[in-house]
């Protein structure tokens, strides 16, 4: 059997991932000794025939995880789709499971539509508007609080889907709640909200040309332990609501819920991000944007985050 989760939601599916293997140990290998982990990114073609090829040991099969093949050449991917055919392993109930699980696989290639035309995968995108609000309500069900629907929203329009962020912010909302229910001051002091603050101060300042301002706001985002990566992703997000929201006003529009719908974003999201994309023209938007796409590619090439995104308040 192959099982594969795809899509760019790594928080649920590591969840369906976890699921699936508490499973395996539950009813199949109580001793966990037939679950295997391949990394798809440094294995060899050979390691991975025989891990999928080995009989399992006082088991009835093995479960094999191979994350990432999808970044290996279309070569080994190729070699591997070889295997999966000759095996005739996709589909079958009797044989060891196998699970792939890749972030952003080639959907045009032949190895990810052999994967997909299979009886069981599942795709993870992120959620938005609706779903997330939703999400956010059975997660702090889950977790034994409460939280109203507008509360919900307001909390989701905090977030970019970003669902291992939101998970870790709802756990420390419960903690210090009264009687477990998050209410609207709960989460005015949350990091969430007060991140989305320091970014929409942020665009603001570098609207303003205020670049001592803005470097501040970096440094103090920084200083406060926010994780850069997470922090260059609050920007880049936020700036590309502004570039949809300009194009949106050069349009005509300037209705924040009719935007809200056309975008599928939150309406207090827009409410707030119209008189912010007022104050930039379009071409300013999308020359800041195209930079934060530079910086983004430095900071994952393992430059200083600091660094660089100082260099990215400097150089607009």
């Amino acid at each position: 059997m192959v099982i594969f989760l795809y899509g760019p939601d790594t928080f649920r599916a590591r969840e369906k991932l976890n699921s699936l293997k508490e499973k395996f140990i539950r009813q199949v290998d109580k001793s966990g000794f037939n679950l295997a982990a391949l990394d798809g990114e440094k294995i060899s073609i050979d390691e991975f025939n025989k891990a999928v090829a080995t009989q399992s040991f006082l088991s009835p099969k093995r479960m094999i995880v191979a994350r990432d093949v999808f970044k290996r050449q279309k070569n080994f991917q190729t070699e591997v789709l070889e295997i999966l055919k000759k095996g005739n392993y996709r589909d079958s109930l009797k044989d060891n499971v196998i699970i792939f699980w890749d972030e952003k696989p080639d959907k045009r290639s032949a190895l990810f539509k052999y994967l997909a035309g299979g009886k069981f995968k599942e795709e993870f995108e992120l959620l938005l508007n609706n779903d997330l609000v939703k999400w956010i309500e059975a997660r702090v069900r889950q977790k034994g609080g409460r939280i109203n629907l507008q509360n919900a929203g307001l909390l989701a329009s905090k977030s970019d889907g970003n669902l291992w962020a939101l998970a870790g912010e709802i756990d420390k909302l419960i903690a210090r709640t009264r009687q477990g229910e998050i209410v609207q001051e709960d989460i005015g002091e949350s990091v969430l909200f007060k991140i989305d603050d320091n970014i929409f101060n942020l665009c603001d300042a570098i609207a303003l040309k205020n670049k001592q301002l803005a470097l501040k706001l970096i440094n103090d985002q920084l200083a406060a332990g926010v994780n850069d990566i997470y922090l260059l992703t609050m920007i880049v997000r936020q700036f590309r609501i502004l570039i949809q929201v300009r194009n949106e006003l050069d349009k005509g529009e300037s209705n924040s819920r009719s935007i809200a719908s056309k975008l599928s974003l939150h309406p207090f999201a827009i409410q707030k991000a119209i008189p912010q994309a007022s104050k930039y023209s379009f071409l300013e938007l999308k020359r800041i944007y195209n930079k934060l796409l530079e910086t983004d590619i430095r900071l994952k090439l393992g430059e200083s985050g600091q660094t660089v995104l100082e260099l990215f308040i400097v150089e607009i």
